[in-house]
């Protein structure tokens, strides 16, 4: 099941025109979101910006300095809006917010539901891998890359994910899966958070049916 969503927006001329529907999945109701972006924030037309402005209860990180690739700094600024939370986000993630995002998580397991985890950046580029999760992560996971992308070769991408132990998705070239790549409102990531959050929510089920389980042995 999904929540048709439509909204209109101003172009350089004023003229309002109607943008392409946004199928974002209802489950994302459950959980609170946290936005991630990566180096430079992402723009108006960044489909992170485009999700976000569909879901009035999502949280983007605040950062002094979008321009430092800082993973500390990254990490503050997700631990500042984790800290406000009751229960545990979904983080939607993208390229040098993923490795930050990644990073949380294994130090935090109990305060992530899930990662959405969208063109990592290369670790090596800012000489960080080993300050990176070198184990499977303790919550759901979904890693996509491009098959072009020029801040991480599908390669890398696919050992990270399988490091993480993420399922992981290959879209053929649409480059760094931003706002260079023309991607409008990306129906095809909502359909793949649908995914992810269909597993996060099964395993919450199973564990707490296995936590009744026990209490009643």
């Amino acid at each position: 099941m999904t929540t048709n969503i439509s909204h209109t927006f101003s172009d350089t001329t004023s003229a309002t025109r109607q943008r392409p529907v946004l199928h974002l999945p209802h489950q994302l109701e459950t959980f609170p979101v946290l936005i991630v972006p990566g180096l430079r924030n992402s723009d108006e037309q960044h489909w992170q910006s485009l999700w976000q402005a569909q879901l009035p209860h999502s949280k983007r990180i605040a950062l002094d300095n979008w321009d430092t690739p800082d993973l500390e700094a990254w990490k503050a600024g997700i631990r500042a809006e984790l800290s406000k939370l009751n229960k545990p986000a979904l983080i939607i993630a993208h390229s040098f917010g993923t490795l930050a995002s990644a990073s949380i998580a294994a130090e935090f397991p109990d305060k992530i539901a899930a990662l959405f985890l969208v063109a990592p950046a290369d670790p090596d580029k800012f000489h960080i891998a080993q300050q990176l999760p070198q184990h499977s992560l303790a919550v759901p996971t979904k890693v996509i890359a491009s098959s072009n992308d020029p801040w991480l070769t599908e390669a890398k991408a696919a050992y990270w994910a399988l490091l993480w132990g993420a399922d992981f998705l290959r879209i053929k070239n649409v480059g760094h899966i931003n706002s260079d790549s023309a991607l409008g409102v990306w129906q095809q990531g909502a359909h793949e958070l649908h995914g992810l959050l269909r597993k996060t929510i099964k395993a919450q089920h199973q564990v707490l049916f296995a936590g009744k389980k026990n209490r009643a042995a």
